[in-house]
């Protein structure tokens, strides 16, 4: 087990700091050797799966060597010639060693004697990553105590506990509950059902994979797997964001403004809920109806009011749907969420409607909506989910022209991702879409390419796809992973109270990524002129590069759980 990958070894893995392995490991290849100019998958590689690498390095040959744990060539390889980077203004050169598939320890070393960090060859280690991206929700939980088994030293008593005031009102309400939505503790239901939505999909589609009821959340052992019961904790808690006489659902839930930089005890000011919106209440709809079916053979009384909830969140959501999106009141900072098109999430709780109960009454905003182009697996355009969704029915259940439709987008919508990463030496899928939050983007884009991949017989598909897992774990222009504790140049430094109250980094969580906007006061005044992919500061004061969010981590989810799958 590869535990000098993470530095938080409390009881995540087996092997201290400190201890003989960790240094035989940790000190692998020459020391003094420049690691800056070799960017790989820090983590490694599983057995069977395509293996690369790029280097920065100029004027060297083209000869690369891989190392073993006793510093023995095993491979040897040559570079690509030069192509460009362009978003990182810099020209690299790529080396593939995908035919070494021995388990071990490893290091690559080119010809000037620059040399990567440590990699492992082997399935171990993605298994103890992919844990601690789901775990990272749980440390996430409001509303409830983490002990120090759960959560290490941001472990914390039940916090925001009271009941939260209906914004104009002086009525209040308990919404207790959730997960804090990223480096604040703000709760929203648009970012938790996009959440919620890419957990239930990767249950789904990889069901074997997440059949563990031993993750270690504190439902661990109740004959459920525990990838559904922590998405019943968030489905729990968005239960309660619905108004129980409208069926509309409350936008968020926040204070009016940021507390500082404290643990979530400590935010005491009053809780407010936000106006109910369309958006909210559509998007709550759609998630609710898809746990229903999911559910249903683990606790029916559960799935039944998820059901009943979504029936009554469409209704309004379609009375309403024309109203305008969501504004933050004057008097509230907290993040909006803001959309003003409620359409695409109409779709998505359409067509998990329809899925749920048959009702053919859905099926006609289904056919109204469905050629609209509405693509997006992120909070704000969701269209991708509805897609998807609406495939996976029986074929007796679907719609020859809305199937038509649908199977045209999934064939050539997303092409141009592919083109952006073959024209890329980082094989990067963003083109220069590095916006905020341009590590959620690369996995969805990487989604929507294994989505293509079954309409298209180009095989780079899949692969770019899966090159979009490297670069999150170090091969990126950065040379760093953007997943925290994991690999051995990692974001130590992200935006997110509990770490900087604590100073205990909790790992597995995925920062934003490089923000070519240059959106906060602090790259602004240390990095101005950063060009798109590396503009991105491991600093706990750039919130628009290296903020932690929970809907972040859930598309990186669902793209490990995939090549998991695939290379087992």
């Amino acid at each position: 087990m590869l535990t000098f990958f993470s530095k938080n070894n409390y009881d995540l893995h087996n092997m201290q700091e400190g201890s003989e392995d960790f240094t035989m490991v940790k000190d692998l290849g020459t020391p003094g050797a420049d690691r800056t100019n070799i960017d790989i998958n820090q983590i490694g590689f599983m057995k069977n799966a395509p293996k690369t690498f790029v280097v920065k390095s100029r004027g060297i040959s083209d000869d690369f060597s891989v190392y073993d744990k006793d510093n023995k060539v095993v491979y040897s390889g040559k570079l690509s010639a030069e192509t460009d980077a362009p978003y990182a203004g810099i020209k690299v050169r790529r080396g593939d060693f995908s035919d070494l598939n021995e388990e071990g320890f490893y290091y690559i070393r080119v010809s000037n004697g620059d040399e990567s960090y440590p990699f492992c060859i082997g399935n171990e280690e993605y298994h103890n990553l992919l844990k601690d991206v789901l775990k990272m929700l749980t440390r996430q939980r409001c509303g409830m105590e983490l002990d120090h088994y759960i959560a290490g030293d941001v472990a914390h008593p039940a916090c925001h506990t009271s009941k939260a005031r209906i914004y104009g009102t002086d009525e209040f309400k308990d919404v207790s509950g959730g997960w804090h939505d990223a480096g604040d503790y703000g709760r929203y239901v648009v970012a938790g059902a996009t959440a919620v939505a890419d957990l239930l999909m990767a249950y789904e589609d990889f069901e074997s994979l997440w059949l563990d009821d031993g993750v270690g959340i504190p439902e661990s052992g109740n004959d459920i797997p525990d990838i559904l019961d922590e998405a019943k904790y968030e489905l729990d808690w968005m239960l309660k964001m619905q108004d129980e006489v409208s069926g509309g659902v409350y936008h968020k839930v926040t204070c009016r403004d940021f507390p500082g930089f404290v643990m979530p005890q400590y935010e005491t000011d009053e809780l407010v809920l936000s106006p109910i919106s369309n958006t909210a209440s559509a998007a709550f709809a759609a998630v609710m109806a898809k746990a229903s079916i999911i559910y249903d053979k683990y606790d029916k009384v559960f799935s039944e009011t998820a059901l009943i909830a979504a029936k009554r969140a469409f209704d309004y959501a379609l009375k309403n749907r024309y109203d305008g999106g969501f504004c933050n009141p004057t008097d509230i900072v907290t993040g909006e969420y803001g959309d003003a098109n409620a359409e695409d999430e109409i779709y998505w709780a359409a067509v998990e409607l329809y899925k749920a109960t048959s009702n053919l009454n859905y099926v006609n905003y289904i056919k109204d909506l469905c050629g609209k182009g509405m693509q997006g697996l992120g909070w704000s355009d969701v269209g991708t989910y509805a897609n998807i969704s609406y495939m996976s029915l029986p074929d007796d259940k679907k719609d020859v022209s809305i199937v038509s439709k649908i199977e045209e987008q999934f064939k050539y919508a997303f092409s141009y991702r592919l083109q952006y990463a073959l024209a890329d030496g980082y094989r990067s899928v963003l083109g220069g879409d590095y916006i905020w939050g341009s590590n959620m983007l690369a996995c969805n884009c990487a989604r929507q390419l294994l989505i293509a991949d079954r309409y298209n017989s180009d095989p780079n598909y899949k692969r770019i796809a899966y090159e979009q897992i490297s670069y999150i774990l170090g091969q990126n222009a950065n040379n760093i992973s953007f997943v925290t504790g994991y690999g051995s140049n990692y974001s130590s430094n992200p935006h997110h109270r509990p770490y900087v109250a604590t100073g205990f980094l909790v790992p597995g969580m995925v920062v934003g990524g490089p923000n070519g906007g240059i959106q906060d006061e602090c790259i602004a005044s240390k990095n101005p002129d950063a060009l798109p992919a590396l503009a991105y500061l491991d600093d706990t004061d750039s919130y628009s590069t290296n903020e932690i969010a929970i809907y972040w981590n859930t598309p990186f989810l669902y793209l490990l759980s995939s090549y998991m799958v695939e290379y087992k």
